[in-house]
């Protein structure tokens, strides 16, 4: 997919997002408390955050939270859930936190929108030394997105 199309692609979700933040299962503690076991403190980032799932799931845990998204009408909407969270507008690919910023990246099912060449370095960038990363895909999408 080229950068055009996975632009697109990820931006197409908005016009459903109230929808989506309804109807989406939420995160398993449990698995979010997991991935973060290896995080050096408590700064997480949400990368491609859709309508704040994830992010919800990392507040009830306690985490420190920014959550960044592409998609205006998502991004209204995680707010709109979540307004006392730090929310921008933003991607993986040109993620708006300075260096060193923050202690794990977490991305729930956005991962495959990524422009894995651009946004690993990106990811590197604002991770802080010891930080962690991680990411979740939807196991009845796995090989249909690849």
């Amino acid at each position: 997919m080229d950068q055009d199309e996975r632009l697109l692609h990820s931006s197409s979700f908005g016009a459903a997002a109230v929808a989506y933040a309804e109807h989406r299962p939420d995160y398993a503690q449990v698995a979010v408390r997991w991935a973060l076991e290896p995080a050096s403190g408590p700064r997480v980032l949400d990368l491609g955050a859709g309508t704040g799932k994830l992010t919800a799931t990392l507040v009830a845990l306690g985490s420190e939270v920014i959550a960044v998204e592409p998609d205006s009408a998502m991004l209204t909407e995680l707010r709109r859930s979540l307004p006392a969270v730090r929310a921008l507008s933003g991607s993986a690919e040109a993620i708006p936190l300075p260096d060193a910023s923050v202690d794990a990246v977490l991305a729930g099912n956005a991962m495959h929108w990524f422009d894995m060449a651009v946004a690993g370095p990106e990811i590197a960038r604002v991770l802080a030394p010891g930080g962690c990363e991680a990411s979740r895909r939807h196991p009845s999408l796995t090989g249909l997105l690849t």
